[in-house]
């Protein structure tokens, strides 16, 4: 291999490495508005629980960047982030599916998220106990929530959907699946 080839080889490196992302950025942006040009999109329509997930992704960083040694006083953020993060992300699935009615039965995701949020905040602590609590607590929340949607789905909103059914046969082939495994590690 001759010098000139390895030089050209580490140049381009060098190229690929310091290349900015702004040019991706402006092209995307440039892409989606285009889309939303040509298909009469209104995009706040969209995207407005970018206001409330961005806010939220922000209050995540000081936890984000804490590490085993340097734990950022700040790191509490990761709590009202985690809200925001869900219920941003809660209104961005409510909103594509014009489907406001779901607060009845997602609000237990709030409490999930600050499980979560206190998690993500104390990754580095080590409580054995008190991650265990943690997940179960956010499992028995979701749950919780698939309860509360086929209540209201099909009892309050009478929305019965055939995929609804086979939610419910899944789910209950889960929890068997569940329950055997919790007898054989009982035994």
């Amino acid at each position: 291999m001759s010098e000139e080839t390895i030089y050209k080889a580490q140049e381009k490196i060098k190229l690929n490495a310091e290349t900015s992302p702004v040019p991706w950025i402006l092209i995307g942006a440039g892409g989606v508005l285009l889309l939303a040009s040509i298909f009469n999109l209104h995009l706040i329509d969209y995207l407005w629980p970018g206001f409330i997930i961005i806010p939220g992704l922000l209050m995540m960083v000081p936890a984000y960047k804490s590490t085993v040694v340097d734990q950022s006083r700040w790191s509490f953020l990761a709590i009202p982030g985690a809200i925001f993060l869900t219920v941003g992300g809660m209104t961005f699935v409510m909103n594509l599916f014009d489907h406001f009615e779901a607060w009845a039965y997602c609000w237990p995701l709030i409490p999930a998220a600050v499980a979560g949020g206190v998690l993500y905040m104390t990754r580095f602590d080590g409580n054995a106990d008190l991650e265990r609590r943690a997940h179960k607590f956010i499992r028995y929340m979701v749950m919780f929530v698939v309860g509360l949607a086929f209540f209201f789905e099909i009892i309050v909103f009478e929305n019965f959907n055939p995929l609804m059914s086979l939610g419910l046969i899944l789910f209950g082939f889960y929890l068997l699946r569940q329950d055997r495994k919790n007898l054989k590690a009982a035994a």
